[in-house]
């Protein structure tokens, strides 16, 4: 049996994969026959009537692929993260077929971060010597963690406005992440891991080149989620490991998550000082300020822009 586990971070992201593969189709023929599109606008960057249901693909894929393979794995946050992904899924689906009001939508965020916070017990619990501050109260850890969560959640929603630029930040940053649980032996979420990139590099397939489906807010929220679970963990287990296997030490570790992260986090803290303090407008008010908004403004395709931000965040992870 031990022989047939060995395999699973192979089969894992392989399921995963191929399930998404084949569930995209179905969305897109579904979505033409119900007329679930998401229509061009003033802001939109297709001209196109395009399906944005392509979260329910990678959500489906990812997850039933991991269910699956992780069967013979037990942690006990396992509940509150299935519970604070139906919730989160539930408010971007609602949210991609009628669009919700932003109060609504962050309620939503909100409840899905408290139960995996609270409940599954997924939190930053130390800054490792940034400010000089090491273990955090925790109070103040529960905080922290909700806002770290709803930035990063908000973030990849923030970014997902052209071609494979969520999706392929999301592998760059799964497959970081995979190699260091893999480091760790950290068997949950290296399986975790792999599975988010086999279904991401599926969607790819019908995303980066003339898109024939979107991620949509239910795949660009969940990713976001992952993005900052994983983020989490990988700062716990580094801090776990003996001192003489530790890669990362202290504050280190925080330096790479950042870099990891760097074009979703850098993008929404700029969007978000031109929008608030820049022009006094409300945080949720949608406009072009992106950094992708910008690359296309002076000539480049949508793939191209994608592989400069890509790219950045591979060249600040080396």
């Amino acid at each position: 049996m031990e022989r047939l586990y060995s395999l699973f971070p192979v089969l894992a992201p392989l399921t995963s994969f191929l399930l998404t593969y084949f569930f995209i189709p179905a969305i897109i023929r579904l979505s033409k026959a119900k007329r679930l599109f998401d229509p061009p606008g003033e802001r939109k960057q297709h001209g196109l009537r395009i399906s944005p249901l392509g979260g329910v693909a990678i959500f489906g894929g990812l997850l039933l692929s991991f269910v699956f393979f992780s069967a013979h794995l037990s942690n006990p946050a396992l509940n509150s993260v299935l519970v604070a992904l139906i919730v989160l899924f539930v408010t971007g689906i609602k949210d991609d077929l009628y669009p919700l009001s932003p109060i609504k939508k962050m309620l939503g965020q909100l409840i899905a971060t408290g139960v995996i916070v609270v409940q599954g017990e997924i939190r930053l619990t130390s800054f490792y010597g940034l400010g000089g501050i090491w273990e955090l109260p925790y109070a103040w850890s529960v905080l922290i963690s909700l806002v770290f969560f709803l930035l990063i959640i908000n973030s990849f929603n923030f970014i997902d406005g052209i071609n494979g630029l969520s999706s392929g930040i999301g592998i760059v940053m799964s497959l970081t992440y995979s190699y260091w649980f893999w480091y760790s032996g950290d068997a949950l979420f290296l399986l975790l891991a792999l599975c988010i990139a086999g279904a991401l590099l599926a969607f790819l397939r019908f995303n980066l080149f003339y898109a024939k489906i979107f991620m949509g807010d239910s795949g660009s929220m969940v990713l976001g989620f992952f993005a900052a679970m994983l983020t989490i963990n990988f700062l716990k287990v580094n801090e776990q490991l003996p001192n003489e296997e530790m890669y990362f030490i202290h504050l280190a570790a925080m330096v790479y998550a950042f870099a990891i992260l760097i074009i979703p986090a850098i993008d929404t803290l700029r969007v978000l000082f031109i929008r608030v303090v820049v022009k006094g407008r409300s945080p949720f008010v949608a406009d072009r300020n992106h950094l992708h908004h910008a690359l296309l403004d002076i000539g480049l395709q949508h793939w191209q822009a994608t592989l400069w931000l890509v790219g950045t965040n591979l060249f600040f992870i080396a």
